[in-house]
């Protein structure tokens, strides 16, 4: 169920949903895929569990350094479906700011996995504030890195 507050994106990837999920689960992995190249992320917690948190470092080609990617795992079913949000962190303790909650879905496709991405918003500025960020084509990019990453594993 999305709302005009959503964003989302979806793709078939050529591989297995219980790979698409190692690529989520592994920190190894994840880190390159997570943020669109030459960006490099860096894991600095990565607990995939319901409660779960997770911080990561983001290094720009330009040298500027994006802190502050922490969040709460709230839902983690295996190989099927990842919710988090930037409203917690690992715990349940909460975040300073909120921007969005994110529904990962992995479901199986004659052709590997159906991947979709929903970002939900509070309101409409902060959808339409994550549109002009780029969401199609930042998680756009992200989505085709881990497309080829789990193509190799």
């Amino acid at each position: 169920m999305t709302t005009e507050n959503d964003l989302t994106i979806q793709r078939v990837i050529k591989a297995p949903p219980t790979t698409v999920w190692q690529a989520w689960k592994d920190p190894s992995h994840f880190v390159k895929w997570w943020a669109p190249a030459p960006v490099k992320t860096v894991s600095n917690k990565h607990d995939m569990f319901t409660g779960g948190g997770f911080d990561t470092t983001m290094h720009l080609p330009d040298g500027t350094v994006m802190e502050g990617g922490e969040g709460c795992f709230l839902e983690v079913v295996e190989y099927e479906r990842i919710v988090f949000t930037d409203a917690l962190r690992g715990g349940w303790r909460p975040n300073e700011t909120a921007f969005f909650t994110a529904i990962i879905t992995l479901k199986e496709h004659p052709d590997g996995t159906l991947y979709t991405a929903t970002a939900l918003h509070k309101n409409d500025a902060d959808r339409q504030q994550h549109e002009e960020m780029g969401f199609l084509n930042g998680w756009g990019t992200a989505l085709d890195q881990l497309s080829s990453l789990v193509e190799t594993l």
